[in-house]
């Protein structure tokens, strides 16, 4: 317990904590708003095969899934109501309630989100980061800008190629003219990787200007993206607005101190890390899945994909290609979408049947190998969805 009430001291000393505490409460309001607008048939067993995806580490998830979708919408409904009575924990100072609260509203959307390997999103992925360091690490006043600082410069190193320079990554295209829109996608580069280390300046003029063109760029990504990335980035990137709005000194500096503050540096240098792993674990991180789980997975190259079951007999070899890609645009390639459908092909763990699954991105001119798995019914579930890495 006392682990617990060293993280609620530094909540109850500053006011900026506590708002921000009811933003991220919000976070739960907006997730389950969105996922009952079009996510109620990933997570129920009747689900179809190309929903019926788990994740590489809980591949058992469709035993757990809801009965209906009646079910799935009760859940959402009573932990929409959650988060609301937890933001209002936090905004009147009920903060050892609103603190556990806010807990439980974390372990609610990680069964959610575990349902189904169809639920993945970086916009999931951020808040849960953003969860750890607020409710778990210390120094939750540094730590909570440095983290959302490695997500903006973590997606701006995954649009540094041609699909997101040229425009083909967009899921639909913009409104504005060709040439201003390859200027403001070079641009949202540099910002990411570059004009971002403002947010961690001493001169609050200076963070004030970086962190108006971050809400411009979400504010302006709305009819692109659609409405649940900029609200959820809104949400996030609050604190940046609360510590000078409750006059609070302003800790997140990139300094010569900030190389003595473990605290903070340790947990920052081990997500920048993560951001890294995919290009060290895949050729090419856009068209892996595994390899990039615990790691920003946005949209930064569209990829198209062959795969094929090669089905050998005593006297003969049959090919075909029995698989469903999923309706995502990120994932209707992603290794991991076939994978989870294999044991379902595979009706006898002795056929012999080898799996080949074949990509390029729509930029390239020729389709590459990605993986080739020799008599893939005898494999584990386990041996199958981590077969990129393992």
């Amino acid at each position: 317990m006392r682990y617990f009430q060293s993280q609620l001291e530094e909540i109850k000393n500053s006011r900026a904590l506590q708002v921000y505490g009811a933003l991220l409460a919000l976070t739960h309001l907006l997730s389950a708003y969105f996922w009952m607008d079009r996510s109620l048939d990933l997570v129920t067993k009747a689900s179809p095969i190309s929903a019926s995806l788990c994740w590489p580490f809980f591949p058992a998830c469709d035993a757990i899934r809801f009965s209906s979708t009646g079910q799935a919408s009760m859940f959402l409904e009573v932990y929409a109501v959650a988060s609301i009575v937890v933001a209002g924990l936090f905004l009147f100072r009920r903060l050892q309630s609103a603190y556990f609260g806010l807990i439980g509203l974390l372990i609610l959307k990680i069964f959610f989100t575990s349902l189904s390997y169809g639920l993945m999103g970086n916009y999931h992925y951020m808040t849960f980061f953003t969860h750890l360091a607020f409710l778990f690490l210390p120094t939750k006043i540094i730590t909570i800008p440095f983290f959302i600082g490695v997500f903006y410069w973590g997606a701006g190193i995954l649009k540094f190629d041609p699909e997101w320079l040229s425009g083909t990554a967009l899921i639909t295209p913009s409104f504005l003219p060709s040439a201003v829109e390859h200027i403001s996608l070079i641009y949202a580069v540099i910002l990411e990787c570059i004009f971002v280390f403002g947010l961690f300046s001493k001169k609050r003029w200076l963070r004030g200007l970086v962190l108006l063109q971050f809400v411009a760029f979400h504010a302006f990504s709305w009819h692109i993206v659609g409405y649940f990335y900029p609200m959820t980035m809104f949400l996030l990137l609050g604190i940046f607005a609360l510590v000078p709005l409750y006059k609070e000194r302003w800790q997140a500096v990139i300094d010569s101190r900030l190389w003595q503050k473990k605290s903070t540096l340790l947990p920052v240098m081990l997500l920048i890390l993560l951001q890294i792993v995919p290009s060290l674990l895949a050729g090419d991180p856009a068209a892996s899945g595994a390899p990039r789980i615990l790691s920003l997975n946005m949209l930064d190259a569209k990829m198209e994909c062959e795969t094929l079951l090669i089905r050998h007999a005593s006297l003969s070899e049959e090919t075909y290609d029995p698989f469903v890609k999923a309706p995502s645009t990120r994932t209707q390639c992603d290794p991991l979408v076939f994978l989870s459908q294999i044991q379902l092909v595979c009706k006898d763990r002795s056929e012999k049947m080898d799996f080949w699954l074949s990509s390029r991105r729509t930029t390239a001119d020729v389709f590459k190998t990605r993986l080739f798995l020799p008599d893939v019914c005898s494999k584990s579930q386990a041996e199958i969805l981590w077969a990129e890495i393992l």
